[in-house]
């Protein structure tokens, strides 16, 4: 039997419902307070976010992402934007400046 988290009591524990994620909840007797043992986690997995990134940076559109991972394209829109927001702003710049050297073309057709 479950165990209450605020009075530890083991007895007197009922069923009290679902969570949103589809967890069973209980309601201990004794203390009159519910909890939820073993909660599930909700959300996408990271492995998913970070193949949908992928997918954009290689030309592929929002809806057919979001179409192909099944995810709302407006998640993949949120997804994305996280990603670029976390990048940082300035871009490294070499420690020496590069010397370039250009010579004269001429052509004819």
């Amino acid at each position: 039997m479950n165990q209450c988290p605020y009075c530890q009591a083991t007895e007197n524990q009922i069923k009290a419902g679902l969570t949103k994620a589809g967890s069973q909840r209980f309601k201990c007797k004794r203390c009159q307070r519910r909890y939820t043992p073993d909660p599930k986690i909700r959300g996408y997995p990271e492995a998913l976010r970070q193949q949908a990134v992928r997918l954009y940076a290689d030309g592929v559109n929002f809806r057919r992402i979001a179409r192909q991972l099944q995810v709302n394209h407006q998640t993949i829109i949120n997804w994305v934007s996280a990603y670029v927001a976390s990048l940082p702003s300035e871009t490294a710049l070499p420690d020496e400046t590069p010397i370039i050297e250009l010579d004269e073309l001429h052509s004819r057709s």
